[in-house]
């Protein structure tokens, strides 16, 4: 499974962890939560968990298109 992958399953999962909640608390099953604060503390997992990794994945994605050229120009 690839980076990219693993960071979609992250956010597909985060998303529907969100509904599920949200779901709770519109059947009274959370009564001492907001779907303002549901939603935050999702925003919040998104940001800190996979926030690094899309960094990532953009910084490898230029690294890799900079050697590719590198070595195109080397062999000419």
């Amino acid at each position: 499974m690839k980076v990219k992958d693993k960071s979609f399953l992250g956010k597909l999962i985060i998303v529907l962890i969100g509904f599920g909640l949200s779901v709770l608390k519109w059947l009274n099953l959370l009564p001492g939560a907001t779907i303002t604060e549901i939603w935050a503390a999702c925003g919040t997992a998104y940001g800190i968990l996979l926030g690094t990794v899309d960094f990532n994945i953009i910084r490898d994605n230029e690294t890799e298109n900079k050697i590719d050229l590198n070595q195109v120009k080397e062999e000419k």
